[in-house]
């Protein structure tokens, strides 16, 4: 890829067309009624910063409507046994948000997970569940375009993921992502919804004779 040519994806062609298939997999096999809950993965640094709140508004503007976000202190806790708690949260949310930390300021592009935001990615990430970066200054990116690398060694091995040059909002990638987490809408039978007048429902209608 030539700095000339735009880069919008770090993934082949055959494995985002395969991650878009699935979400669309995803998408149709969605109940109406039923809860859509994503966990928002970050380093403790991020939840302590004052703009946390408005980090969270940010993401649940990000995400479709109706979708449930949990993060560590909602969903875990200091009292929690991490280690059996995270597992058992892990197999019931239908997605993944993951934040990282910007280890050169003058590079945004570039988000790095700690060990257990790495640990985190890399339980849901073989599911085949929705798996996002989120990151302010580019909003929602699915990690399935972005460029992974390790760094360290094991257990405190991190991961970088650097965002594509020209990422666009309108990929195929992030569409079909958000349709996989957008909650189904429970269609209301004809003859449970309220009565409305004719002349209501049909304005235009020429008045009875």
């Amino acid at each position: 890829m030539t700095a000339d040519r735009p880069l919008r994806t770090y993934a082949p062609p055959a494995r985002r067309h395969a991650y878009v298939r699935a979400m669309r997999q995803i998408a149709t096999q969605r109940q109406p009624g039923v809860p859509v809950r994503v966990y928002f993965s970050t380093p403790p640094e991020l939840r302590a910063r004052p703009n946390w709140d408005r980090r969270l508004h940010d993401l649940r503007e990000a995400l479709p409507s109706g979708v449930e976000i949990l993060h560590y202190d909602t969903a875990l806790g200091p009292d929690a046994d991490y280690d059996t708690a995270w597992p058992q949260l892990a197999a019931t949310v239908d997605g993944l948000v993951v934040a990282g930390l910007h280890p050169k300021s003058h590079k945004p592009r570039i988000h790095e997970l700690g060990p257990v935001g790495r640990q985190e990615l890399i339980t849901v990430v073989p599911t085949g569940r929705p798996v996002l970066l989120h990151s302010i200054e580019h909003g929602l990116v699915p990690v399935v375009d972005c460029q992974p690398k390790r760094s360290g060694q094991e257990p405190h091995q991190r991961l970088r993921l650097t965002i594509p040059r020209d990422w666009a909002p309108d990929s195929p990638t992030l569409q079909a992502a958000l349709d996989a987490l957008r909650p189904a809408v429970t269609e209301t039978p004809q003859d449970e919804r309220p009565d409305v007048s004719p002349h209501l429902s049909h304005p235009f209608a020429a008045p009875p004779r």
